[in-house]
């Protein structure tokens, strides 16, 4: 979906999480602002929402046919607009295509954002797993001490009964996490945001269908994919010729916001800043939506005026 209201604003892509998360629901929610400031395309990853078909085989979904994805869409974005830069926001998930656009191709952008910006795929489910087990102990919650004990710690981005549960194995984990305060801001689920997926006007009742099984489909089978559990951008990308911007909220221990620190201090680019904010976890682009679109503002003219 691309929202215009002026041929000449600059072009927004955001990069959704997931995998297999189609946010356009959500944006439109809560990111609406931007389309008065931008020409915001809402991309919807293949296997994933109105994206889902039964004819996208297992084989498809692999962490480097999304990477690729990003620059199709991209350089078809340029050509439609007549524009040679555009503006690139990845969450979470699509955070990392969105770093690998960047290195790839750094002369299409004019600036990075990364929102709950993943980075390395054991230390970050380390970090999360031992934040959760710690919230744990401290609260004396017995079962989840018992069930985040009898997973183990991840090995390798891995944990030990992901060949027999898939992606599930992780999931258990992420919910406990969720409870315990370290995934959103003083809330232990997501009703309020299924609820506005599901009565959102973007979504059919066959939408909301193909909604469900893509999801389960993109996550279930990207998870088996040796480039998605091994990857390293302390590593793989230690510079970029592009503006970046983090923003990470204080209460995310999905994609730990002090690994994200780490990162932006080690990063070497044209320049570098990372956002922190105080009332978020790991979706500040839908916690504090508000703040989110002024800083994007914010962003876009600090950018111009250099």
């Amino acid at each position: 979906m691309i929202r215009v209201k002026e041929i000449n604003n600059l072009i927004l892509l955001f990069v959704h999480g997931g995998p297999g998360a189609s946010a356009t629901a959500l944006l439109r929610k809560y990111y609406y602002e931007l389309e008065d400031h931008f020409t915001v395309v809402y991309w919807v990853q293949r296997g994933t929402g109105k994206s889902f078909s039964k004819h996208i085989t297992k084989e498809e979904i692999t962490a480097e046919n999304y990477i690729q994805d990003v620059d199709w869409l991209m350089n078809y974005l340029k050509i439609r607009f007549d524009k040679e830069k555009i503006l690139l926001v990845g969450h979470s998930w699509g955070s990392r295509p969105g770093m690998y656009a960047i290195q790839r191709n750094p002369k299409n952008f004019i600036a990075y954002i990364g929102i709950g910006q993943e980075l390395h795929s054991f230390k970050g489910e380390l970090l999360s797993y031992q934040y959760t087990l710690k919230k744990a102990e401290e609260k004396g919650h017995k079962r989840a001490i018992k069930e985040l004990n009898e997973m183990g710690p991840p090995q390798s981005g891995y944990y030990k009964d992901m060949y027999a549960t898939g992606f599930w194995s992780g999931v258990r984990q992420k919910l406990w996490l969720l409870k315990f305060g370290g995934e959103r801001y003083q809330k232990t689920n997501y009703m309020d945001w299924i609820l506005a997926i599901w009565f959102s006007r973007e979504y059919s009742f066959t939408d909301l269908i193909r909604y469900g099984k893509g999801s389960a489909f993109s996550a279930g089978n990207i998870i088996f994919d040796e480039r998605f559990n091994n990857m390293d951008l302390f590593a793989e990308i230690s510079e970029v010729d592009v503006p970046v911007y983090f923003i990470s909220g204080v209460y995310d221990y999905n994609t730990p916001w002090d690994l994200v620190k780490e990162y932006a201090d080690h990063l070497n680019a044209r320049y570098k800043e990372l956002i922190l904010f105080e009332k978020s976890g790991h979706s500040p682009v839908f916690e504090e939506p508000e703040k989110f679109n002024s800083e994007v503002i914010r962003v876009y003219n600090q950018i111009r005026i250099k």
